[in-house]
């Protein structure tokens, strides 16, 4: 009882709290099937969508940066950054923001990635309002305290380690040092514990600085709420800076390799093996889009040969990653030490087949419906959509690409692919990491 006292006393602290934002009604601009946009005042972009199939709001914060702001000397600052936003504000400290927004039922989330760091909330939408108060005065006035700075460090230099000792995780991390060097995406995106435990309060300070500004933020929602109602509740952060660093790819060091190699005294191996891409144009995304579908994606799947029949994995599998900055290809492989120079020369046999005789008609005609299905899962459930409108917005494609990449797929000819793979996927660009033994 005691503790439901203090929460309801909490609340109604946060409630009679002044905030000062941009009271102008918002101009939303509609994009058609209950999408539009609008624009705060210092640059912030407010992605909207109207949903009223339930009454819950997924919203998305996406923050430019991510381990693109990075070097190695601070590596996984955005990561703790970004966590340490839920972690104390200038009127509440973390058991108080986790108590209360335990209490709305509101599922809110801290994460970083290769390209940027995000906020992801998911809650009653009569309750969005109180979640948004709180996530609103995290951002505008974190205070990032020594203490759960401290608590943070030790909880992430565990993850690093469980990371390490993973096979596929390390083969992953691996992949993107070897084929990006030292620098932007080759960087961990937890970071390494030499470089968290020199990192400061301050440091972190100044990092928040330096990415936290209108330019550098999307928000993205999916809600039965008015379009002017999202405004409301996100206009306060109109008080944030117009302008913050504007984030590129940092050079990097050149691979003096391209193949990764990392001794792990057990009876598996890990693989992967792929090509770093240029950013790709809408219809080169679904082309990739369609050869991960064809190559690995899918039980069936030109790799899943290598499971089935050969007997060589005991997971295989392909992946597309798309950045602001390129994209890449890469098929992963487990299997028994034992087995690993095989797996390799399958690998790369299936790649070079892939290079000299292209996709056939059938493989295309299935690789349009299994991409057209995964398109409409990232637009299913609400949380799930705001999360890929930030994103797709963020990476030039605009935010409604999943049901443009729909339209796509139908167009993209087999003449298309064949030509894309000739000038993207030369057996002899590839990049390979092995975890394991050789």
């Amino acid at each position: 009882m005691k503790a439901n006292l203090k929460i309801l006393a909490l609340a109604a602290t946060i409630a009679l709290t002044p905030l000062t934002a941009f009271e102008a009604e918002l101009n939303f601009t509609s994009d058609g099937d209950n999408f539009s946009r609008a624009t705060l005042p210092n640059g912030i972009k407010l992605l909207y969508n109207y949903d009223n199939t339930t009454s819950l709001s997924g919203l998305r914060i996406l923050i430019t940066g991510g381990i693109l702001t990075e070097n190695e000397n601070i590596s996984g600052i955005t990561n703790l950054m970004t966590k340490l936003l839920l972690k104390g504000n200038d009127r509440m400290t973390a058991d108080q923001i986790a108590a209360r927004l335990e209490f709305l039922g509101a599922q809110v989330s801290a994460d970083c990635y290769r390209d940027y760091s995000a906020l992801s909330i998911v809650a009653l939408s009569e309750n969005l309002p109180e979640v948004m108060e709180i996530v609103n005065r995290s951002l505008l006035a974190p205070q990032f305290p020594e203490e759960e700075l401290q608590k943070l460090k030790v909880e992430v230099e565990g993850l690093i380690k469980t990371e390490n000792d993973n096979q596929t995780q390390s083969s992953s991390n691996l992949f993107w040092r070897t084929a990006y060097g030292n620098s932007g995406y080759g960087l961990p995106i937890l970071g390494t514990v030499q470089a968290i435990n020199r990192i400061t309060a301050s440091d972190i300070k100044s990092h928040y600085k330096k990415l936290i500004g209108g330019n550098n933020i999307i928000i993205a929602i999916s809600t039965d709420l008015p379009e002017q109602r999202f405004g409301e509740l996100v206009s306060i952060l109109n008080d944030l800076p117009s302008q913050s660093t504007t984030v590129n790819l940092p050079e990097g060091n050149a691979p003096v390799s391209r193949e990764g190699f990392l001794p792990f005294d057990r009876n598996q191996s890990f693989v992967f093996m792929g090509f770093p891409l240029p950013y790709p144009t809408k219809k080169e995304l679904a082309i990739i889009g369609i050869l991960n579908e064809i190559m690995g994606a899918n039980v069936g799947s030109r790799l899943w040969y290598l499971r089935q029949k050969e007997q060589l994995a005991y997971s295989v599998y392909t992946q597309a990653i798309f950045g602001k900055f390129g994209a890449v290809f890469r098929a992963a492989i487990g299997t028994d030490t034992a087995k690993v120079q095989t797996a390799l020369a399958s690998l790369k046999r299936e790649l070079s087949i892939l290079y000299q005789e292209g996709i056939t008609a059938p493989e295309l005609a299935d690789a349009r419906v299994n991409l057209k299905n995964r398109m409409i899962y990232q637009i299913d459930r609400k949380g799930v959509r705001a999360n890929f409108m930030a994103l797709y917005e963020y990476l030039g494609y605009g935010y409604r690409l999943p049901g443009e990449l729909i339209k796509e797929a139908d167009k993209i000819r087999i003449d298309e692919v064949n030509d894309y793979i000739k000038a993207h996927l030369p057996p002899e660009k590839t990049y390979l990491s092995i975890v394991g033994k050789k």
